[in-house]
């Protein structure tokens, strides 16, 4: 009987933190008004700024590889078009979108691209079996070297 209860205790202990979702901060008595636009969510539902792409932008998905071409083009543009290709959901700041960037990455898969387009900022990744699952968060500030 015991075993039983130490097995069953087990199995809600592995469930549990699927279905947590903490939001993690300091509790304070006195209300602190947060940044309505501290974080830009690159998903379908994102707004479109406009930039329309150029011959010399361009991503190219085939079967020997992904290629990512372009030039001054937002990120976070950059990362919608990755997000509408792969599912892959990229979180970063209204500042980071506007960055302008130029690059040119040939990789063999999606998460190698990713890698290589983002190896320069700062931040935490969540990668899974499923690309659409994954999670990636670009942070401000400089690199740690």
């Amino acid at each position: 009987m015991r075993k039983i209860g130490i097995g069953a205790l087990v199995v809600i202990m592995m469930i549990l933190p699927a279905y947590a979702n903490a939001e993690l901060g300091f509790r304070s008595n006195s209300k602190i008004p947060l940044p309505t636009d501290a974080l830009v969510s690159v998903t379908p539902e994102s707004p479109n700024t406009g930039h329309q792409s150029t011959s010399k932008s361009y991503i190219n998905s085939t079967s020997k590889g992904i290629q990512l071409r372009f030039q001054d083009y937002p990120l976070g543009e950059l990362l919608k078009s990755i997000h509408d290709e792969t599912g892959i959901r990229f979180n970063l700041s209204s500042r980071m979108a506007t960055i302008p960037i130029s690059i040119n990455v040939e990789a063999r898969n999606w998460k190698n691209s990713v890698r290589k387009l983002i190896a320069d900022y700062s931040r935490v990744e969540v990668w899974t079996n499923r690309p659409k699952t994954s999670q990636i968060w670009l942070m401000e500030g400089k690199p740690y070297n």
